[in-house]
């Protein structure tokens, strides 16, 4: 999953920003919290 979401985060303003975190999370409620915090602000 993190392999497709770096993938269409490629691209965006601040994507590595998101990519870095993606990698981090270890779960699917943060994951979910954490791309709708980014695609609000963008």
């Amino acid at each position: 999953m993190r392999k497709h979401l770096a993938w269409y985060t490629k691209g965006l303003k601040n994507s590595s920003v998101i990519r870095s975190s993606i990698n981090t999370i270890e779960n699917k409620d943060e994951l979910i919290n954490t791309l709708t915090e980014y695609f609000n602000l963008i």
